[in-house]
């Protein structure tokens, strides 16, 4: 039996972002109560099985918008270690995040 290794892949790609989101049943969303008149709030990605019950979900576009101007990035696991629907991701920074941005 061969075993299969993963590595961290990051990305600030729109279209690359919204694939993985989709394969994963992930929506664009905020943490509630966070958006104010200036900025989209606390991003989040909510899809099933990581525990995000109460996000408020908004559009791709707002999401997109807001994921530019906080210079943030999607890292996630490539090939995938699957749990449930979803696999592992994060939202990092991408002044701090060290990786491969595509």
């Amino acid at each position: 039996m061969a075993i299969q290794t993963s590595h961290r892949h990051s990305t600030t790609d729109h279209d690359e972002i919204r694939r993985w989101c989709e394969a994963h049943q992930g929506v664009p969303a905020r943490t509630p109560n966070t958006a104010t008149a200036g900025s989209a709030g606390v991003l989040r990605i909510d899809a099933p099985g990581h525990g995000t019950a109460g996000l408020e979900h908004i559009s791709w576009s707002e999401w997109l918008t807001a994921f530019d101007g906080q210079r943030l990035a999607l890292c996630y696991l490539d090939p995938p270690i699957r749990r449930g629907v979803s696999a592992w991701f994060e939202l990092v920074h991408r002044d701090i995040e060290v990786g491969d941005f595509s």
